[in-house]
């Protein structure tokens, strides 16, 4: 969905982002670049945050990833990234810090018992901004009116309360050697991610951080689960998990994030217009 760390005076309660990397960085020899094509939006005009940070992810070497995303991540142009001298990677823009990444660690929650594809199908029928214009309506991950989308749409679990599913079926679009890029994988846990009393209660929030591990990248036609639960509140601040699993309940990746509800009135206000 949306990609937005927001500064903390936009908090009820500060926010503990990690410290800025050194400006030097940004002059520094880059050791890759990503690229976020414009079909890959979140926002209208700017990046799905967890293709974003697949991304960047990308160039960590580490298993585990943390991303933070300060400001939205521009579509159609390819952005350096240089690494922090400490197993991390920054990337800017205009003079800007727009996400750093690092090797992270998940947190120990356990996982509920995952629903199965059809739950997740009747899960995806009732989500409840379907025909509704909204700031993240076309979403090329869960925007249900797009035809190049992935349609890993979110909605509530019968029978549970503040868990979310949403079904993949993994097609060519996303894919290359018959399985999920990367980035897709991310894609595909940020949504579900979204927490579920911000979804029913129709609260814009914004994607800051995300922490994910991909066991595996699953092939195409190949039909997925991802299933989420919040972990904590804090104020605007929520912090949730996500789990992958294929048809047998294994487990292909999982994810924490941490969704901030948009508080500034201008923004609050369009986003309330619009729904």
């Amino acid at each position: 969905m949306s990609a937005l760390a927001l500064s903390s005076h936009d908090h009820d309660s500060p926010v503990t982002l990690p410290a800025a990397p050194s400006r030097t960085a940004e002059y520094a020899e880059p050791t890759g670049t990503i690229f976020l094509d414009r079909r890959l939006n979140g926002p209208r005009r700017s990046a799905n945050g967890g293709f974003a940070a697949g991304s960047l992810a990308q160039h960590i070497d580490a298993e585990t990833v943390t991303v933070v995303l300060h400001r939205p991540i521009p579509l159609g142009l390819e952005l350096p990234v240089v690494g922090d001298g400490r197993g991390g990677g920054v990337v800017h823009h205009r003079g800007r810090l727009i996400a750093l990444a690092r090797p992270g660690q998940l947190s120990d929650s356990p996982a509920p018992p995952p629903p199965t594809y059809d739950e997740a199908l009747l899960a995806r029928s009732r989500y409840p901004l379907a025909g509704v214009r909204h700031p993240l309506a076309d979403c090329v991950v869960c925007g249900v009116d797009r035809t190049d989308g992935m349609h890993v749409t979110l909605g509530p679990l019968e029978g549970t309360a503040g868990r979310l599913a949403a079904p993949w079926s993994v097609d060519t679009r996303i894919s290359h050697a018959g399985t999920a890029d990367y980035p897709a994988v991310w894609g595909a846990l940020d949504c579900p991610s979204y927490p579920a009393h911000a979804l029913e209660n129709r609260i814009l929030c914004l994607l800051g951080t995300i922490t994910a591990r991909v066991e595996r990248r699953p092939r195409v036609g190949e039909h997925l689960v991802i299933h989420s639960w919040t972990r904590e509140q804090h104020g605007r601040r929520y912090e949730t998990s996500a789990a992958m699993v294929d048809s047998r309940g294994a487990l292909v990746a999982r994810a924490d994030a941490t969704w901030i509800a948009v508080k500034r009135p201008r923004v609050a206000a369009l986003a309330a217009w619009r729904w």
